[in-house]
């Protein structure tokens, strides 16, 4: 099968007329944008810049050519007319293949006035993210034709095309320093007024705010423990402090609600995960709701936080048996409708891949997994938190755990900007112990193992096992 052309500037194929027809764009606004660059730099070319238009924008090759020399006489801080650009292009031979001087005369006298200028830009980028949507329908009809048995590899190669030019459309210029250094300063009276302690989604632990300054968008975070040691847990726990609220710059404070999160749980029904948020919340252990052994002001406290319950921002899916593909898919279509700021996945093993180099080994199947995840993060610009399994060695040597105990692949470590490892501390033996007013505490350590952007530590925290959540002992909740 012969590889399909790309477009270098924006990663989707060629237009195919054949397929799908004439490409869209419109000379005349085109020509319009250029003729009042050219004609009037000083107060039209800054605008044109803030749209992000760029030279693959234009659709006339000639327009291309001579929208590239207006940057780059520009960058320069060189003056723009038409004697200085039909120089420019007879240094580089260019001149007789544009029809310059006479296009450039053409352009300056069409120009009407250049106080419309940023309709004409609005035309052209338009025009662009349409070809670009008819360069995306043409390589999914294609592969639609060549892989008819590959429905979900197929899925997933036409929404990140869509999404690519979803991207392309809202994506904005580049700036000076003169206007970025202003929006720097306001970021950084927003971190003073914040004192410092957190940039990013909360955490719910103190001291895990002051390591991370939050959960920071492209962040691939790994919690990894054994099996039944409380990963799930300790990730909703997560998700209740980010959706509990979130800081409003206008207000000056921190509002409700908070933060939406996105929980894919392929091991748990959603059913599951709403009782023990409903345990968590309510401080109604999840043994006594289950067993339905509750009382009536205790039951009417649960209908309560219930209620209170549906207006929290959290989406939640629990398919089982997804392929990294099919995850790629479903999150993209919840960040499209719901604008979700975080995602967490339960768990990374769980997950499939589909590649033939994934076939070959497990190993390779969860490196292809991992790198997925990443790029995920990056592509929605969110958090994912991805949950993941240690192998036995840490439990059979009874020592904290270490990176090289993440299971089945070292692609993990690699990948992951945050892996945080989670260990059930030993409890001592204590006759009095009896009479602790708590018995279902038990202190677990929360091992920050790697963090590129920040330091490695170790944290203490509590389990509350009646109510399957975690607890900061520094902050200790009711």
């Amino acid at each position: 099968m012969a590889k399909k052309p790309f477009n270098k500037n924006n990663n989707l194929p060629t237009i195919s007329t054949d397929i799908i027809g004439a490409p869209l764009y419109s000379s005349e606004a085109e020509k319009a944008v250029l003729g009042s660059m050219i004609s009037h730099p000083q107060e039209v070319n800054y605008k044109v810049m803030e749209v992000g238009i760029k030279r693959s924008d234009f659709f006339v090759p000639a327009h291309q050519e001579i929208f590239e020399a207006i940057l780059t006489l520009d960058a320069k801080s060189q003056p723009i007319d038409i004697p200085i650009l039909h120089q420019y292009f007879e240094d580089r031979k260019l001149a007789d293949i544009i029809g310059s001087p006479g296009i450039l005369a053409e352009l300056v006298a069409g120009v009407a006035t250049h106080l419309n200028t940023e309709s004409y830009v609005r035309i052209v980028k338009g025009k662009s993210v349409l070809r670009q949507l008819q360069s995306a329908c043409q390589s999914i009809a294609q592969d639609i034709a060549d892989r008819p048995d590959e429905v979900e590899s197929v899925l997933d190669l036409a929404e990140s095309y869509v999404f690519a030019v979803n991207s392309e459309a809202d994506t904005k210029a580049a700036v000076t320093i003169r206007d970025e250094i202003k929006r720097t300063l306001i970021q950084i009276e927003r971190y003073r007024k914040m004192k410092g302690k957190m940039t990013g989604i909360p955490t719910g632990f103190f001291k895990l705010n002051n390591l991370t300054g939050g959960w920071q968008p492209t962040d691939m975070i790994v919690l990894a423990a054994r099996p039944g040691a409380g990963k799930t847990a300790l990730a909703l726990t997560f998700a209740k402090a980010a959706m509990k609220e979130r800081y409003n710059e206008e207000k000056d404070d921190w509002v409700k609600p908070g933060f939406g999160v996105g929980f894919f749980s392929l091991e748990m029904g959603n059913n599951q995960i709403m009782l023990r948020l409903l345990s968590s919340y309510a401080g109604i252990g999840l043994k006594k709701i289950r067993t339905g052994d509750l009382e009536d002001h205790e039951m009417e406290n649960i209908s309560l936080i219930g209620e209170e319950m549906r207006e929290l921002p959290m989406y939640m899916d629990d398919s089982s048996m997804l392929t990294i593909n099919q995850l790629r898919a479903k999150a993209r279509r919840m960040k499209k409708q719901f604008h979700i700021d975080m995602i967490m996945v339960d768990y990374l093993q769980l997950l499939r891949a589909e590649s033939v180099q994934a076939r070959d080994s497990r190993q390779n199947e969860v490196a292809e997994i991992s790198r997925g995840i990443k790029a995920l993060a990056k592509e929605l610009h969110v958090p994912i938190l991805v949950l993941a399994q240690l192998n036995r060695k840490s439990e059979e040597a009874k020592q904290e755990p270490g990176l090289h105990n993440l299971r089945e692949s070292g692609a993990i470590e690699q990948d992951a900007d945050i892996v945080m490892l989670l260990h059930k501390e030993e409890q001592e033996a204590d006759p009095a112990s009896a009479g602790n007013p708590r018995p279902e505490m038990r202190n677990y350590k929360l091992i920050i193992a790697k963090h590129r952007n920040g330091p490695t530590d170790s944290i203490d925290v509590v389990f509350n096992g009646a109510c399957t959540r975690f607890e900061d002992p520094n902050r200790h909740e009711g």
